[in-house]
């Protein structure tokens, strides 16, 4: 068998944590508190889940189809409800209702293509016209435009 010498072992430090809790007296058990139970007036709530989530009742899913049938715009009924935009979207496509189109309409979307041949940028058409950029582009591709590099304005600086 062989013998370490004592200073090859620390045994001073278990002493010294030993003595220290003796002079300081016993420390009271903390208990966690007990979780608060989560309740909803719209139903039952998860826990489990990375973010809580409310299951919709079949009334308050019937609620949102109304809300989205009579033209209530899907941020206001997410709002309402307390769900996701895209909550809303699956509710909406499960129950086979029609999804609403936010299109231009033709006319509009001429104006777009002749604004942006004439040299405008989509940020000026955008603000101009009222509509999203992604639908001002959308427009002038299927007019079968083609989109100008970022930051040249090729009609007004003659930079062809």
């Amino acid at each position: 068998m062989v013998r370490l010498h004592r200073s090859l072992s620390n045994q001073s430090v278990a002493l010294k944590s030993l003595v220290s809790r003796a002079l300081q007296g016993e420390r009271a058990i903390l208990s966690r508190p007990s979780k608060a139970v989560r309740s909803d007036v719209r139903g039952h709530v998860v826990d489990s889940a990375l973010k809580t989530q409310t299951r919709l009742s079949y009334p308050s899913r019937q609620k949102v189809l109304a809300a989205y049938a009579a033209g209530t715009p899907v941020k206001e009924i997410a709002g309402r409800f307390g769900i996701y935009r895209g909550t809303v979207w699956k509710i909406v496509t499960s129950a086979g209702q029609p999804v609403r189109s936010r299109a231009l309409s033709p006319a509009v979307r001429e104006e777009v293509r002749l604004l942006y041949e004439s040299g405008l940028t989509l940020a000026e058409i955008t603000k101009e016209l009222g509509v999203s950029r992604l639908n001002a582009r959308a427009a002038i591709i299927s007019a079968g435009g083609a989109m100008r590099p970022q930051g040249c304005r090729c009609q007004r600086l003659a930079c062809t």
